[in-house]
C-alpha cells in the first residue's frame, strides 16, 4: 500500500511539472534545435587592428677587436644600393672580402618580409656578413605597425649572421621608419643616413654619384670604428677595382 502511494505521488509531481512548463515557458519552435554559433565575424580582424611588433633579436656578443677574416658580404635593398655598391665594393675588394649585391627596385621592408627573397639569396650566396639598405620607399607611410613587424621579420630571417642596416637618405622628414629601424637594430647595427647632406639627382631623392661615395665613406668609417661587428675595412686606393656581383629584381607587384 505504501509503495503504491509513493509511486502515485511521483507521477503526480511529474504531471504538475509538465503543466507548469507548458503554462509559464514560451512556446518552442520544433524546427529549431541546437544551433552552432557563427564565429565568422569574430575571426576577422578589423583594418585598424595593430600588428604586434616582432621583438629584436637577442644581443650578439661583440668581438674585442676588428674581425680580420675575409668575409662574403651580401648587400641587399632598394634602389639606393645601386649607387652605394660601387664605392663599398672597392672597400670590400681592397680588404680581401667579396660582395654580392641584390637590388630590388621600389621595394620596402614589407615586400622583403612577406616573401622568401632574402632567405633565397642567403642560401644562394652563403654570406658571412649582411648589409641592408632599405627604407627610402617608406619615409611617408602611415601604417607603422606593419613596418615594425616587417623589420622584425627581416632581422629574424638574418638570424645570427652579423649585419648592418644603412638607413634611408631622407630628403624630407619621415613618419617614423628611422625610429623603427633604430629600435630593432640598435645604434651599433643601424647607420642613420638622414644626418648627412646630399647633392640630389633630378628626382630629388637619389644622391648623385659624388654624394653616394661620400655616403659610402661615412658608412665605412662607422662600420670600422663603431659598429657591433667591425671588420677589416680600410680606405681603398683610388685605382682599386669595383669587383662585385649584381642581381637586379623588378619592382614588386601588389
Amino acid at each position: 500500500m505504501k509503495h503504491s502511494l509513493y509511486a502515485f505521488a511521483v507521477l503526480a509531481a511529474a504531471l504538475l511539472s509538465i503543466v507548469a512548463f507548458a503554462r509559464f515557458c514560451p512556446p518552442q519552435d520544433p524546427d529549431k534545435g541546437i544551433k552552432r554559433i557563427d564565429l565568422t565575424a569574430l575571426s576577422k580582424r578589423t583594418d585598424t587592428l595593430a600588428i604586434p611588433p616582432i621583438p629584436p633579436p637577442a644581443t650578439i656578443q661583440e668581438p674585442e677587436g676588428p674581425d680580420t677574416s675575409a668575409h662574403r658580404i651580401l648587400f641587399v635593398g632598394d634602389s639606393m644600393v645601386e649607387g652605394l655598391r660601387y664605392r663599398l665594393s672597392q672597400y670590400a675588394t681592397a680588404n680581401g672580402h667579396t660582395m654580392q649585391c641584390v637590388i630590388w627596385y621600389s621595394s620596402s621592408s614589407k615586400y622583403w618580409a612577406k616573401s622568401d627573397t632574402l632567405t633565397h639569396f642567403i642560401k644562394k650566396f652563403d654570406p658571412t656578413y649582411i648589409f641592408l639598405c632599405m627604407g627610402a620607399n617608406e619615409l611617408f607611410v602611415r601604417n607603422l605597425e606593419e613596418r615594425d613587424a616587417a623589420v622584425g621579420e627581416i632581422i629574424r630571417e638574418i638570424g645570427d649572421l652579423p649585419f648592418i642596416w644603412i638607413g634611408p637618405p631622407n630628403w624630407k622628414p619621415d613618419t617614423g621608419i628611422n625610429d623603427i629601424l633604430l629600435a630593432h637594430c640598435g645604434k651599433k647595427r643601424y647607420y642613420p643616413s638622414l644626418r648627412l647632406k646630399y647633392e640630389r639627382a633630378k628626382d630629388g631623392a637619389h644622391p648623385v654619384l659624388k654624394s653616394y661615395n661620400m655616403w659610402a665613406d661615412s658608412v665605412s668609417t662607422w662600420l670600422r670604428d663603431s659598429s657591433a661587428h667591425p671588420i677589416r675595412w680600410e680606405i681603398p686606393e683610388k685605382d682599386t677595382p669595383k669587383t662585385h656581383g649584381v642581381t637586379l629584381l623588378s619592382p614588386p607587384k601588389d
